[in-house]
């Protein structure tokens, strides 16, 4: 592996969903994954235990690397990817009528640091292991 992708993850949905479709990208292109958590010192409702950050990471299959970090979201998230030597941060974002996403996240991130920004959308489907399965017999070569 030469490269990672960071992904950000909260409990919501969209975000299991961004881990899957970065999960899915890092196994087609041999890239290191890392799960990344940003706690704020509050109570939010979107908040990850380290179990559960685990539990995702184990559901995803393959080697995932999880990190719980420090701080507001932009500066934990840049400094963990700057930390990986990130390739690339996934997030997941809300749908928001057709063909519109909402993630105020990237805009700030994009804002803060050179690393390319993902926006995964909401997953309408589950994803194919068909995909999965042909982009690991590929790097296998």
């Amino acid at each position: 592996m030469h490269g990672t992708i960071v992904c950000g993850m909260t409990a919501s949905p969209e975000a299991r969903g961004a881990a899957q479709a970065a999960a899915a990208l890092a196994a087609r292109l041999d890239l290191r994954l890392v799960l990344v958590h940003v706690a704020d010192g509050t109570a939010r409702r979107d908040a990850v235990s380290e179990p559960a950050l685990e539990e995702v990471a184990r559901d995803l299959g393959g080697h995932v690397e999880t990190r719980i970090v420090h701080g507001n979201r932009v500066d934990g998230l840049a400094q963990a990817a700057a930390d990986e030597g990130a390739d690339a941060i996934v997030l997941g974002a809300r749908g928001r009528g057709s063909r519109v996403l909402r993630c105020g996240l990237a805009r700030r991130l994009e804002a803060a640091q050179t690393v390319p920004v993902v926006v995964a959308p909401p997953a309408t489907r589950a994803r194919s292991g068909r995909r999965l399965a042909l982009a690991d017999t590929r790097t296998r070569r």
